[in-house]
């Protein structure tokens, strides 16, 4: 990624709050008809199918809600988004799907 190229790629997910898998499940699976696409139970998270998109929904029991970005590159984007005046809010990590970081603006 060079210094010219923009940081944030797509939406990978959209982060909804819920007060806990079982609720959400039964509301966004059962209800509205979305597909489940993975559930991680140890970090209350599950992920459904948006059906016309690439991103997907996450239901998160303990996650603010908002969208999820893609990057290239977690530790460029989050240097990146520091130099321009964000800040870190949880450093990067390892997640079951790759890495991840919290940064704001």
């Amino acid at each position: 990624m060079s210094d010219d190229d923009p940081v944030l790629r797509a939406v990978d997910a959209v982060v909804v709050r819920v007060p806990d898998l079982d609720a959400g499940l039964a509301f966004y699976r059962d209800e509205l008809g979305h597909e489940l696409l993975w559930r991680h139970d140890a970090i209350g998270q599950a992920g459904l199918r948006l059906p016309d998109a690439e991103s997907e929904l996450v239901l998160a029991a303990d996650v603010p809600p908002g969208p999820a970005w893609l990057v290239d590159a977690v530790e460029p984007a989050v240097e990146r988004i520091v130099a321009a005046g964000g800040r870190v809010v949880s450093p990067p990590a390892d997640v079951p799907v790759g890495r991840v970081a919290v940064v704001e603006d």
